[in-house]
């Protein structure tokens, strides 16, 4: 009974595999034009999109190097001063007025010329002939000697310093609009205002000096005027 059964499933599966449609069979790939043209487009629109951003990212980093990172401005970083005179080297002109021995400061060649200009005019040590100043018109005479010995080297220091400026400066000039980019600009802009505010700081020390002319002269005229009261006032 159980042969004969499975005679019977054996012959109804075998009808059915014959009886199958051939559907059933291996499928073959087949080209669809609409879908070929749109991955096209989509693949070419996804190019230009990547060169645009590859482009994109080129000039940003050309901006940030011409805005970061250092750049030399050349010979306009010492237009004002360089390696010539500056008013810093000039002794304190306040303690020069009280009198106090001499001090040159930094002058250097300066102060040895101004040294040998005063030493050759034979100038007396004091008023009152002593050896050191024992006086108001002793201490008054003395501050206007070395005040003016002081001037008389800051004057060829400045002349000399003057001379050396303006070829510095012309010579910073020609710099002007050759930097290379936005930020060499901005640098050597930087650098023309620190050298403008140097200078100015350079005509200010000499109108300091210019008063401190003008001081010494009026102490010798204060100390004049006392000396003279204690004379008709011995008492």
């Amino acid at each position: 009974m159980r042969a004969i059964k499975r005679l019977i499933f054996a012959v109804a599966l075998f009808a059915g595999w014959a009886g199958a449609p051939n559907g059933a069979s291996a499928q073959v790939p087949v080209i669809d034009t609409a879908t070929l043209s749109q991955a096209t487009t989509t693949a070419s629109n996804t190019g230009q999109i990547m060169q645009s951003n590859q482009q994109i990212l080129t000039a940003t980093n050309a901006t940030l190097a011409a805005v970061t990172g250092a750049r030399t401005t050349g010979t306009l970083g010492s237009a004002a001063i360089g390696s010539g005179f500056s008013m810093s080297s000039a002794p304190s002109l306040g303690s020069l007025l009280g009198g106090t021995s001499m001090s040159w400061g930094n002058l250097g060649s300066f102060g040895a010329s101004a040294s040998t200009i005063i030493n050759g005019l034979n100038l007396v040590n004091t008023l009152s002939g002593a050896a050191k100043p024992i006086s108001g018109s002793d201490q008054a005479y003395s501050g206007a000697v070395n005040t003016s010995a002081a001037l008389t080297g800051i004057v060829q220091g400045a002349q000399s310093a003057a001379t050396t400026r303006t070829a510095a400066l012309t010579g910073a000039g020609g710099l002007i609009g050759t930097a290379p980019d936005i930020k060499g600009s901005i640098d050597q802009n930087s650098q023309a205002q620190i050298q403008t505010a140097l200078t100015i700081n350079e005509v200010i020390g000499a109108i300091n000096s210019t008063n401190a002319a003008l001081n010494a002269q009026q102490l010798q005229e204060l100390a004049g005027q006392a000396k003279a009261v204690q004379f008709m006032n011995p008492n």
